[in-house]
């Protein structure tokens, strides 16, 4: 049962299209790549500015907690769509997917800014603090493969260190932690198929009939 990997997906998204200028830029500025942290990649060996997403954590959040079931509004990562992706009228209550209430849990990251100019920093500091990115408050993550918009809260930072890298070069570090909201369903999701006609022509037949 596949989780995890929708958000994964829409968090690095949301933080990739920025540039930065400065006098040795391309025209229309340098682009600023975005990664989950490798373990074997070295700083000193990256080129900047870069952000870097690392994964802080999972936890269940009880404030959210449901009991019961519902028709699920969203096709669960791994499971088929019920809509087509040109639709725009589609109608969450033709769901095909009953299941227990989902448990709700809270994913963590880690954003790390990475410049060498303060210039850099600061310009992508305040593009960082925009309502689309991740702004001190309404924050929102789209994920596209299911239709849903998530809750995103800034939970720290950004918080600025003035740091080395591996080969004693200056370089400014940005670090934020945000949360996003998710839930897992408690078994795997089974469709079922909704009827489509009703037979209102009934006739009676006996056991004898039935049996022959």
């Amino acid at each position: 049962m596949p989780w995890l990997i929708n958000e994964d997906r829409a968090v690095k998204a949301k933080l990739q299209g920025l540039t930065v200028s400065d006098v040795n830029a391309p025209t229309g500025g340098r682009p600023v790549p975005v990664r989950y942290r490798v373990p074997e990649s070295e700083l000193a060996a990256q080129t900047f500015p870069l952000i870097v997403i690392e994964h802080a954590g999972v936890e269940k959040a009880d404030d959210r907690e449901h009991r019961g079931t519902i028709m699920l509004p969203y096709a669960p990562e791994g499971s088929a769509p019920w809509w087509q992706p040109t639709d725009s009228g589609w109608d969450v209550r033709d769901s095909p997917y009953m299941v227990d209430f989902p448990i709700p849990y809270d994913i963590r990251y880690r954003v790390l800014v990475f410049t060498r100019l303060s210039e850099h920093d600061i310009a992508l500091a305040s593009a960082m603090a925009q309502f689309n990115r991740i702004p001190a408050r309404f924050g929102f993550l789209e994920i596209p493969e299911d239709h849903t918009t998530r809750r995103l809260d800034l939970l720290g930072g950004p918080e600025l260190v003035d740091t080395r890298d591996g080969d004693g070069k200056r370089m400014f570090r940005r670090e934020y932690l945000i949360s996003v909201s998710s839930e897992m369903t408690q078994a795997a999701v089974q469709g079922y198929i909704a009827a489509q006609t009703v037979a209102l022509d009934l006739e009676y037949f006996s056991e004898h009939e039935i049996a022959t």
